[in-house]
């Protein structure tokens, strides 16, 4: 069986709310908006042993000991997991990735772990 796991941002209960592709328990609301897209789980646990899903940020250490931290997206470019469009998922340390937040609930960083702005929620 293939379980795909996604969570999606209730905006009137302030938090996610996860599903499974075979099991959607989520209103259609939460469906159907642009604002707060859906995000996938991407398959990777980080050294907290917490899922991955698109737009959590993480940090971790590439290739030979560079510190990354940035945003999870999808590269259909490259057909695979990017941490901000240019760092492959498997180039990372996966015992030195962690997620430090996201980019609805949380903030933004820049790649110095510096924060650039708190987003809003509405």
């Amino acid at each position: 069986m293939n379980n795909k796991k996604f969570k999606v941002w209730d905006y009137n209960e302030k938090k996610f709310q996860y599903f499974e592709l075979h099991n959607i328990t989520v209103p259609d609301r939460l469906l159907c908006q642009w604002k707060y897209p859906v995000h996938q789980f991407i398959g990777i646990l980080d050294k907290n042993m917490k899922q991955i899903y698109e737009g959590d940020i993480v940090k971790g250490i590439y290739g030979l000991g560079i510190e990354i931290m940035g945003e999870v997206q999808y590269s259909y470019d490259l057909c695979a997991y990017v941490v901000d469009w240019h760092y492959l998922f498997s180039n990372i340390e996966f015992d030195s990735l962690e997620i430090v937040g996201n980019m609805i609930e949380d903030y933004m960083y820049d790649e110095t772990g510096k924060l650039i702005k708190k987003l809003a929620l509405s």
